[in-house]
């Protein structure tokens, strides 16, 4: 990523998503395996780009998605655990608009938390504690320029106060992360002689997407720039 303005980029290549205003596409079948492969005709995805998902029938599987593809017709659901979700037939997606935001600065991602819970009881002689696991955390920080289209979409999503797809790519890595994530904070900074800065937390939703692209198979990016 290029440099900006009193400060470096973060390394490597930060996206986010945003719904088409297009209906879906349906899905003709999802396999019960980890993770799920999902058969569409002429599916029209590249791996590594982000999808929502969603059924009536069953909408534990709604949620936003990273795709590995197989094929023209099929692709797998990364972050998708088909083992329980039984027989779907009425589930369909759609490929989400990506825009990169270049002006990233700082990135920190706590993929797992833990806490210590007391499972004490007045019938126990000593105390005893369990370990379970906590929502992940995400960090970024920047700089702000609200006429950067990929910005303004951001400060768009912050406002609705619902889940989000971010994803990163480090620096000379072919892995790609994807993350469901709800905003928990948003605040944006500037003195007198420096640029404005924002910075924002959130909460990440459900388990991490990973998935291997080809460094010239990057999502497109879509009104990011200038």
């Amino acid at each position: 990523m290029a440099s900006t303005k009193r400060g470096l980029a973060f390394k490597g290549q930060f996206w986010i998503y945003d719904l088409p205003a297009v209906a879906g596409k349906a899905i003709a079948s999802l396999s019960n395996t980890k993770p799920v492969i999902a058969n569409a005709l002429a599916h029209g995805l590249k791996t590594g780009d982000g999808i929502w998902i969603e059924s009536e029938t069953n909408s534990g599987i709604n949620g936003y998605y990273l795709v590995d593809v197989s094929n023209e017709d099929t692709f797998a659901v990364i972050g998708l655990n088909g083992e329980d979700i039984g027989t779907v037939t009425d589930a369909k997606f759609a490929a989400l608009e990506c825009y990169m935001l270049c002006n990233v600065t700082d990135l920190k991602v706590d993929d797992l938390k833990t806490k210590e819970n007391d499972d004490s009881t007045i019938c126990d002689a000593g105390a005893h504690t369990s370990t379970s696991k906590d929502s992940g955390a995400i960090s970024v920080s920047g700089i702000w320029n609200p006429d950067i289209k990929a910005q303004e979409i951001l400060d768009e999503l912050i406002q609705t106060t619902e889940t989000l797809l971010f994803a990163y790519k480090p620096e000379k890595s072919t892995l790609k992360f994807g993350y469901q994530v709800v905003i928990t904070n948003s605040s944006k900074q500037a003195k007198a002689t420096e640029d404005w800065k924002f910075s924002m937390d959130g909460k990440i939703n459900g388990t991490i997407r990973q998935v291997r692209v080809k460094a010239d198979n990057q999502p497109t990016t879509k009104r990011g720039a200038k």
